[in-house]
């Protein structure tokens, strides 16, 4: 486990945009005004980085960002806006902002070649972790597609290029799974899930460019299985992560997904869980969530499709229905009718 949680804003955030905010200071000097759309996890590494930077941050959040979350922003120094109804309204306003000031500049979520860059040197360090082994699979989840760009482009440089990448979203936000199925990038109508940090509407260009490339397989999952492993690893390691790091953790807790994907690996296998963290959640929510799916969490119906071949559902016992596994990762033009994604 690569336990990104335990970054100082307590996501990977701060590696990517960390990254560009220090550019940006070093670019335009001490006046800088650090100027970021987003309701969660990048808004509050912003906040941090300007802290750290002794810079100005104004982060600009949706309405449905929580009290919660805001609170939090504004305890690293940060000034917190309020503009349109989900995040794309609310980025439109922190744009106009920066066009606005002379001495602002846009800090992006996920979308930026100096996040992609920051986020790709935790591969760096599993390089020098795993002492010369070479993973046999990364598991990570995908929102925007900041840090799974980021771990492919360290793995193109740490020579790791056919590692596979097993790429997770929760059912309602799996933007990057629709956009490799259909073979261009798809803008999904609305999220409906609550892993709202894994809330990107349309992935990113270069997350669908860099899948024809490596071998990536989006996977889509239940909100019940990510809150479910929520509970799970808060038992096991004591520590409290969002459902959009529950969306990867589930695929530990559920072994037969992992087995029916990559049935080359086995229990000497080097397999990496990128535990990406997430401050966007409190004992209190995670209560409700399992209010909302019981216990042990309900597992739903899933399929997975990466390539030409790759075809894969499960039921709630988890027992694989059908399977069909390819080491062929090239891009699919068309979904076949009806495909549940």
């Amino acid at each position: 486990m690569k336990l990104e949680n335990l970054q100082p804003s307590g996501s990977f955030k701060i590696r990517g945009v960390g990254n560009m905010c220090q550019q940006a200071v070093q670019k335009h000097g001490a006046q800088t005004h650090l100027v970021c759309s987003s309701g969660g996890n990048a808004g509050l590494a912003v906040a941090y980085s300007g802290r750290q930077l002794e810079v100005k941050v104004t982060i600009v959040v949706p309405l449905s960002c929580s009290e919660f979350m805001k609170k939090k922003i504004q305890a690293e120094g940060a000034s917190v806006e309020v503009g349109g109804e989900a995040w794309d309204e609310a980025d439109l306003v922190a744009r106009t902002m920066v066009a606005n000031d002379p001495h602002g500049v846009y800090i992006p979520p996920f979308d930026n070649a100096a996040i992609w860059d920051g986020n790709s040197t935790m591969i760096d360090e599993l390089k020098e972790q795993m002492g010369g082994a070479t993973p046999d699979a990364i598991i990570c989840s995908v929102g925007g597609g900041g840090l799974m760009n980021g771990i492919i482009l360290g793995c193109q440089r740490a020579g790791w290029d056919k590692v596979p990448v097993l790429a997770v979203e929760t059912h309602g936000a799996n933007s990057f799974q629709q956009s490799v199925l259909a073979g261009e990038l798809v803008t999904l109508p609305k999220i409906t899930s609550i892993a709202t940090t894994l809330g990107a509407k349309r992935v990113s260009a270069k997350s669908l460019e860099l899948s024809m490339v490596h071998p990536v397989a989006p996977f889509g999952v239940s909100d019940a299985m990510a809150s479910s492993a929520c509970w799970q690893f808060l038992d096991d390691h004591r520590f409290l992560v969002e459902p959009a790091c529950g969306a990867s953790l589930c695929i530990a807790y559920t072994p037969a997904l992992l087995a029916n994907i990559f049935p080359q690996l086995n229990q000497d296998s080097n397999v990496v869980l990128i535990v990406c963290g997430g401050s966007n959640i409190s004992f209190e929510q995670l209560v409700q969530y399992k209010e909302m799916f019981g216990a042990e969490g309900q597992q739903a119906t899933i399929a997975v499709r990466s390539g030409d071949q790759i075809l894969l559902k499960m039921t709630t016992e988890t027992t694989p229905q059908r399977a069909i596994i390819s080491n062929s990762y090239k891009p699919t033009p068309k979904v076949a009718d009806g495909l549940a994604v």
